[in-house]
C-alpha cells in the first residue's frame, strides 16, 4: 500500500515543473510584440516628402494678419516631456482629425501640391497598421476639442490647422528618432 503512495509523491515535483514549463512557455508566447513598430514601418522619406509639400502649401496659404495673429489651434504636446507626453496613438488621432476636418476642406483641396493626398494617405494607413486597436490616446477628448475648434471656424481654421501641421510632421520625426516604439 505504501509503494503507490511513494510513486505518487515522487511524480508530484515532476508534474509541477512540467506545469511551469508550460506556463512559461504561455508567458513568452502571449508576450511577443504584435506587430511592427510605427518607428519601424514610418519611412523618414515619407516624412521628408511631406514637409517638403506642407511647406509649398503653406507658402500658397492667403497671407492674413488676423488670420497669423490668432492663438495656436495644436495642444501644446511634447515627445520628451512628462507633461502632455505625445504617443504614436496621439498621432494617429491627429492625422484622422488632419484627414477629416483639415485636408478635406474644399479650400485647402483646391491649394494641394501634387501627390500630397497620396503621401497623407500612406502616413495614416501605416499609423492604424501599428498603433494597436486597444491604444487610446489618453488626450482623445483634447483632440477632439481640437477638431471641434477647426471645424468651427471652418475655412480659416482649416488654413491655420495646415500651417501648423509641421509640428505633428516634427513629433513623428523626433518619436522615430527616440525610438519610441
Amino acid at each position: 500500500m505504501s509503494l503507490p503512495v511513494v510513486r505518487t509523491t515522487a511524480l508530484a515535483p515532476l508534474a509541477h515543473l512540467i506545469i511551469i514549463m508550460v506556463a512559461a512557455v504561455a508567458t513568452a508566447t502571449v508576450k511577443q510584440e504584435p506587430g511592427p513598430t510605427c518607428r519601424q514601418e514610418i519611412p523618414s522619406e515619407l516624412i521628408r516628402d511631406l514637409w517638403s509639400r506642407n511647406r509649398l502649401l503653406i507658402n500658397d496659404l492667403p497671407k492674413e494678419e488676423n488670420f497669423s495673429r490668432r492663438q495656436r489651434l495644436l495642444p501644446e504636446f511634447c515627445t520628451k516631456c512628462p507633461e502632455r507626453l505625445i504617443g504614436w496613438p496621439e498621432v494617429k488621432e491627429l492625422i484622422d482629425v488632419y484627414q477629416r476636418s483639415v485636408f478635406s476642406s474644399d479650400v485647402i483641396q483646391k491649394l494641394l501640391p501634387l501627390h500630397y493626398d497620396d503621401l497623407l494617405y500612406r502616413l495614416q494607413h501605416t499609423l492604424q497598421q501599428c498603433v494597436f486597436s486597444a491604444e487610446r490616446s489618453k488626450y482623445l477628448k483634447l483632440i477632439k476639442k481640437l477638431e471641434r475648434k477647426i471645424k468651427k471656424t471652418r475655412d480659416e481654421g482649416a488654413l491655420k490647422a495646415v500651417g501648423e501641421f509641421t509640428f505633428i510632421l516634427r513629433w513623428i520625426n523626433e518619436l522615430a528618432q527616440h525610438h519610441i516604439p
